[in-house]
């Protein structure tokens, strides 16, 4: 459900891949009308034709996952930037917005004759967000990215995997999502002051200088930051355990799925030998110091799981409630979508897509007190808005009718 905190924002998206469809989406869910600048035709910059395709020629350009979820709440504009017409019109859209969010290639924009120095003659007051893989300047400005790519040159992958492979990556995209998440606080930042100075500003976004800065990487750079040392690989679990307790932290089998766990070194192993009902192992030998509970913990690891093995994850997920030990259960998609909380809270909504009818978003991870909340909209249809859009700005019906014939719209 689309918050209205921006309500009167109007965003112009020139974006591929993850990152900047994601920043201008967070915009869209906070209320900002976006409207989304794509190809004409079939072959479209956006994510029409990307992942999730299959070699079924009935498919249409709309079937993809990613592509319906990034682009909910926006509007679709057809709009050929490369030809002179298309980026005039683009211009008389930017001077009746507040924001770009552009993830085009260092230097593209400008080449079209859209830069930021030009848009912002024609409205001093513009925020323009640029998102990137290596940022604006740089040796690396020019190179070709993929989410591994990015997750590596940041630093991320360094101290992932276990020591005797080689290191290994996030699923997902993470680095993708963080930089569209830091691009839309940033390019909200930029927004105030415009709105407090009627300056506008060019946001550079770096994925790979997002990832860098992630505050988990910060956090594990710390040893090398501070005293030189590397922080090396370990085996997972004894590395997120800190080489203490590793017993109790990880992921485990229980009576109906998994659960997860972190407990916080020893201070929680009285909280541990009391949950599990066997508080007499607080005076076993084996057990009555970290040094030795790290030596036996193959021995108490089966303790704990024989405890495990009886009780099912919202059992567990109880006694780690009422123990103060942190640990959660691993919901699978339909446990989420069937999860009492997310239902309590309304967190998934559910939106009619004219083609694929109802489907269930996730909602925004954030509230206000006295924002108005509104019924979120399907990703549109390739060009749905473009002649709303244009007439928007002052276009003639003729003027919209000349483009469309001249194939600079559809």
């Amino acid at each position: 459900m689309p918050l209205l905190a921006l309500e009167g924002v109007r965003v112009l998206e020139v974006t591929d891949g993850i990152a900047g469809p994601y920043c201008a989406k967070l915009l869209a869910d906070s209320g900002a009308e976006v409207v989304k600048i794509e190809r004409p035709g079939a072959d479209s910059m956006t994510q029409r034709q990307w992942a999730g395709q299959r070699p079924d020629t009935t498919l249409t350009v709309e079937d993809t996952a990613l592509f319906l979820h990034l682009n909910t709440d926006k509007k679709s504009v057809a709009l050929d930037l490369e030809s002179a017409d298309g980026q005039s019109v683009f211009r008389r859209l930017v001077a009746e917005s507040s924001i770009v969010v552009e993830s085009l290639a260092p230097g593209r924009m400008e080449s079209l004759g859209i830069g930021y120095d030009s848009l912002k003659a024609l409205n001093p007051g513009l925020v323009m967000t640029s998102v990137t893989p290596y940022g604006q300047t740089g040796p690396y400005k020019d190179y070709q990215y993929t989410e591994l790519t990015v997750f590596a040159t940041g630093g991320g992958m360094h101290r992932e995997g276990i020591p005797e492979r080689h290191p290994l990556m996030y699923g997902g995209e993470i680095a993708q999502y963080f930089a569209g998440t830091a691009a839309a606080s940033a390019t909200m930042g930029a927004s105030v002051g415009a709105l407090l100075t009627g300056e506008g500003d060019w946001i550079d976004i770096s994925m790979m200088e997002c990832m860098a800065g992630h505050p988990h990487q910060i956090g594990r750079r710390a040893p090398f930051a501070y005293n030189g040392e590397l922080d090396a690989r370990r085996e997972p679990r004894t590395s997120a355990a800190g080489g203490r307790e590793p017993y109790a932290v990880g992921t485990f089998r229980c009576k109906d799925g998994h659960m997860s766990f972190l407990p916080l070194g020893p201070r929680m192993w009285p909280n541990i030998a009391r949950m599990i009902g066997k508080p007499e192992l607080m005076e076993d030998p084996r057990f009555n110091s970290p040094d030795l509970r790290t030596e036996n913990r193959i021995e108490l690891e089966a303790i704990f799981q024989e405890w495990l093995d009886r009780h099912t994850r919202a059992e567990v997920f109880d006694a780690t409630n009422r123990a103060g030990i942190p640990g959660g259960p691993v919901l699978t998609p339909p446990d989420i979508m069937a999860d009492e909380h997310f239902l309590d809270r309304g967190f998934f909504q559910e939106i009619e897509h004219p083609e694929h009818g109802a489907l269930s978003y996730p909602g925004v991870p954030f509230g206000f007190s006295d924002v108005v909340e509104t019924d979120g909209s399907a990703a549109p249809a390739l060009g749905e808005h473009t002649v709303e859009a244009l007439q928007a700005v002052g276009m003639s019906e003729s003027e919209v009718f000349s483009l469309r014939q001249a194939g600079v719209i559809s």
